[in-house]
């Protein structure tokens, strides 16, 4: 009874406190769009939970838009449009050949190795109309990184891309995919096909458009697993994360609170192998019954274009593609559209371009997202603060109770627990580890394909015995208002004189200073010392030969704590990034600032003269003697 008395109280304390929160004019517009995530919630948990019977995979909310809109442009692709019927009879062709070969069965998965193209579309719908769940490949991996994701998925078969360097790719595995038992097909005709590998385009286009029986998928639950999204691989090889039919239709909910409509054209340049392209991009607009123009990749030059040529209300955007955008040389049209470009929508926007950014391109709402594909909750910047991903008002944290920031250990990459074994949250306004509790089925946490990665990102006993969290490892502040920033991944924190360095602010310092283009900074070992010094691999803009290393000495002394400047520099032509365009810093981790193993210019910090000064073969050692001082 104590209990439920002490519950009580908290409740009607937090309810309170919330609504003294909003009676204040200030927050009045914080409560509205409070209500846009509740009702984003609500929509996301009955198709979590299985509420919702009617329609519990995408397959039923396509052809609920092909019933009642046939007609509606579904598919903008370069010179061609897809309507929804039409998008219907393609999948419809891919679904009954496949059912005719007798390999797939309901629940199997199929590996998808295909580039950003309409038959990509087609070929998921095809293949989850008969009961097939896909591992979504990256089609830029190649030999042993591309064996394991197929592997690891457990697929029956491959169904891939035309495309000569796709197939050149599987050749190069095909002895041990043909070990495995692993059939492959490939959207070519069977006579252009190596021996081992099946064309199927002639069988495609001759088999029956006729729709496909429900009894095909009948067996399917809004827990069964829909999808396999995978990692970036930035720091290994790639994880494949599960997402479940009934995550993947609450996901399709997230531009919800942005007021997706079927009246949007979303622009989508990210590629559809990654949950950016394929949930914020395709899920999305395909359950509102909009139209998706889909970019076979993300182009600088030719971006705006697009967006102008499809007329399209609604941009993507991730990691460091608006820094590309805007190093472009400014145009007379930018920002000038014969539409309204209302929303760009997607994570990683940095703060320093932010303005910027949206200003020169006249884009009226920047939706700045936080979230991990395998991860059990989202932020939404709906207000447009610049720098944040959202806001956790008194209401979602009376509502939520699940979402803590706690203090945490560099080194080890992992909370800092007190004496009787507990976490420590930090204070507010202060950095820490942000860990979600799982409390399905709207925080379920579904984890990865392999019990062990699965079992890593989950916290237990975190406040008290036998409780569960996942591990976000991504470090966050959460200000006095409310508003939440994403400050840096654990991982890539590292420490120096004993003090935290945080590379996206390291990163951001350096990106202001003239003539750098990008910056990607991260901690190396110094031989003889403690922690990891500050590193950062740096591109130049077209227009710049080398730096003034004697001001951007004097910058970054400036504008950063003595222990956070870069002591070490690297220049590179291109920089390292993954396909959906996040930094590599496992490589450059380990190639260090050693010139026998870099090839690319290297320069050291020299606090005596003020300046950064080069690092070669010659003078490394006498160099590294200097390092003592740093």
């Amino acid at each position: 009874m104590a209990n439920f008395k002490r519950t009580g109280l908290y409740a009607g304390l937090g309810g309170a406190a919330a609504a003294g929160f909003y009676l204040h004019r200030k927050y009045r517009d914080a409560m509205a769009n409070d209500m846009k995530l509740i009702r984003f919630g609500y929509r996301a948990y009955k198709f979590r939970s299985g509420m919702e019977s009617e329609r519990k995979t995408v397959v039923d909310i396509f052809l609920h838009h092909v019933a009642n809109d046939p007609n509606k442009h579904m598919i903008l692709f370069e010179d061609s449009v897809y309507t929804y019927a039409e998008a219907e009879k393609e999948s419809n062709k891919i679904g009954n050949y496949l059912r005719s070969t007798k390999v797939l069965q309901q629940k199997d998965t199929v590996a998808l190795i295909m580039p950003n193209e309409p038959a990509f579309i087609f070929s998921f719908f095809g293949l989850a109309k008969i009961g097939i769940n896909c591992a979504l490949i990256n089609y830029n991996l190649r030999g042993r990184a591309l064996l394991h994701c197929i592997k690891i998925s457990g697929a029956k078969s491959i169904l891939c891309s035309g495309a000569g360097e796709l197939v050149e790719a599987l050749v190069e595995i095909l002895p041990e995919l043909q070990q495995i038992g692993i059939v492959v097909w490939v959207l070519r005709s069977g006579e252009e096909m190596p021996a081992g590998i099946t064309g199927i385009a002639d069988h495609i286009q001759r088999a029956s458009d006729a729709p496909i029986p429900y009894e095909c998928r009948n067996t399917i639950t809004h827990e069964d697993n829909a999808i396999y999204i995978y990692t970036s691989g930035t720091t290994g090889l790639p994880k494949a994360c599960k997402v479940s039919h009934g995550r993947q239709l609450s996901t399709a909910f997230v531009l919800d609170v942005y007021g997706m409509s079927s009246d949007d054209i979303v622009y989508a340049p990210l590629p559809l192998y990654h949950s950016s392209g394929f949930v914020l991009g395709f899920l999305n607009i395909m359950r509102v019954g909009g139209t998706l123009a889909l970019s076979r990749k993300f182009s600088n030059s030719h971006f705006w274009d697009d967006v102008r040529r499809y007329r399209c209300t609604v941009i993507q955007y991730i990691g460091e593609t608006c820094r590309y955008l805007l190093a472009q040389p400014r145009r007379h049209d930018d920002g000038k559209y014969a539409h309204k470009l209302r929303l760009a929508i997607g994570n990683g926007l940095r703060p320093d371009i932010w303005e910027e950014f949206q200003s020169r391109f006249n884009i009226k709402q920047i939706g700045e997202i936080w979230g991990a594909t395998e991860g059990n909750t989202m932020f939404f910047n709906i207000d447009g603060k610049v720098g944040a991903v959202g806001r956790y008002t008194p209401l979602l944290k009376f509502l939520s109770r699940g979402i803590h920031i706690l203090k945490y250990d560099v080194d080890g990459a992992e909370p800092i627990r007190d004496k009787n074994g507990r976490c420590i949250p930090v204070l507010p306004g202060e950095m820490g580890l942000m860990v979600i509790k799982i409390n399905p089925p709207l925080n379920a946490y579904e984890g990865y394909v392999g019990k062990a990665a699965t079992l890593k990102k989950i916290l237990h006993s975190v406040f008290k015995e036998g409780d569960m969290y996942f591990n976000s490892g991504d470090l966050i502040k959460i200000d006095k208002e409310g508003y939440v920033y994403f400050m840096d991944r654990l991982g890539d924190t590292f420490r120096w004189k004993g003090e935290n360095v945080a590379t996206t602010e390291v990163a951001e310092t350096l990106n202001d200073f003239p003539g750098i283009l990008e910056a990607n900074v991260y901690g190396v070992k110094v031989p003889g010392r403690d922690g990891r010094a500050g590193m950062a691999a740096l591109t130049l803009q077209d227009n710049v030969d080398e730096l003034d290393f004697k001001k951007l000495y004097a910058f970054v002394t400036t504008k950063l704590p003595s222990y956070a400047c870069p002591k070490f520099l690297r220049i590179m032509t291109t920089m390292h990034i993954t396909g959906t365009f996040k930094h590599q810093k496992g490589s450059l981790v380990k190639d260090g600032f050693d010139p026998s193993l870099v090839l690319d210019p290297l320069y050291m910090i020299d606090p005596s003269s003020k300046t950064y000064v080069a690092l070669n073969s010659r003078n490394y050692t006498s160099q590294l003697q200097l390092s003592s001082k740093l």
